[in-house]
């Protein structure tokens, strides 16, 4: 069963085996909400009375709701245990022990389907080892509550404590799929610090915000959560990795690019413009040598050469095969076009 984030995704759609959890099975036939619980898909909290936690945590989970709330599941659940196999007479259903074939726990399986009440008062009730517990995709219930956009889940997870840094199995962090998926309204209860009001409802030891998330982090292709957020283009997620501090000359791991390079190769006018406001290394050469200026000159790409240029580029470097951005352009006859000079003089006479 595959989970769209939702929303405008810029036309990308996560492949099938993204978020599949095998719910064709025994546990597609016995959903949450068919258990009699008042829960619909989709319908979150606003399907079941009692106490809920608000998108930011502002409000508390009630235990004594949540512990009616699975109770009622456990004594009508028809579900098989650990390994799929159904619980005799004797032997109550235990939620936190069931795995399915795939290696989702229950809590995985209620936000996969968007029974939000059910996977708000289960997590109020578990231990922090469970809450990051990876599926056999390496993926977290954070992860999965990313993908389909439930911010509540998301909030009540990171106040529970759990690791944002997990990764799944492309590498990727709850952060990163923001920054890949367009999860732009997640990502504040991802990562804002915990508020006084936080604070108070749910009883924390200290009134330190939370820990500052690794932004320097590569995925499995090499790429951190800034990088993603240029390669798709995506201008609120590169604004709020820059100002929470993400690194704008880290190169990506396979051929030695920075956001920079990443930004000329899409033809991203606008991205340049940013990423040299906010510190970007004109020449940062990549591990052959190449310049963004080298880049934007083999792709004929004038407007963006004339702004690496204005912005102190140097047409003079070379790469490691002793190609110089100036070399590429005489090569392509639009000299000036592609490298501009201002202070080119003949006999003392500017000739630009």
């Amino acid at each position: 069963m595959a989970v769209s984030p939702g929303g405008d995704t810029k036309g990308l759609q996560l492949p099938d085996s993204q978020c599949d959890s095998g719910l064709d099975g025994e546990l597609e036939r016995q959903e949450p909400w068919a258990l009699g619980l008042g829960l619909e898909p989709g319908t979150g909290a606003g399907a079941a009375p009692g106490p809920q936690c608000g998108a930011s945590g502002e409000d508390s989970c009630d235990s004594a709701y949540a512990s009616d709330l699975l109770e009622t599941f456990s004594a009508r659940c028809s579900l098989g245990s650990a390994g799929g196999q159904a619980p005799g007479p004797e032997a109550p259903f235990d939620p936190w022990a069931y795995l399915s074939e795939e290696g989702d726990t229950f809590l995985h399986l209620c936000i996969i389907h968007e029974a939000e009440a059910l996977a708000l008062a289960f997590i109020d009730q578990s231990p922090l080892e469970y809450l990051n517990w990876q599926n056999d995709l390496f993926q977290t219930p954070l992860h999965l509550a990313m993908y389909t956009r439930q911010t509540k889940i998301v909030r009540q997870l990171v106040l529970k404590g759990v690791d944002t840094e997990l990764q799944d199995r492309n590498g990727n962090t709850a952060l990163h799929l923001a920054c890949q998926y367009s999860l732009e309204e997640c990502v504040p209860v991802l990562t804002k610090p915990v508020t006084a009001k936080e604070h108070a409802l749910f009883g924390f030891d200290t009134p330190s915000p939370l820990g500052p998330q690794n932004l320097e982090r590569h995925n499995w292709q090499g790429l951190t959560c800034l990088h993603l957020a240029v390669l798709y283009r995506n201008d609120v997620m590169v604004d709020y990795m820059l100002s929470s501090g993400a690194r704008v000359n880290t190169q990506e791991s396979t051929s030695g690019r920075t956001a920079l390079h990443l930004a000329v190769e899409l033809g991203e006018l606008g991205l340049v413009t940013r990423l040299l406001r906010a510190g970007g290394e004109v020449d940062a050469p990549m591990y052959n040598g190449c310049t963004p200026l080298h880049l934007a000159v083999g792709r004929l790409d004038a407007g963006i050469a004339v702004a690496l240029c204005q912005a102190g580029a140097n047409p003079l470097l070379p790469n490691v095969e002793e190609d110089t951005p100036l070399d590429l352009a005489s090569n392509s006859g639009n000299v000036l076009d592609l490298c501009p000079f201002d202070d080119v003089r003949l006999l003392g006479q500017p000739v630009v």
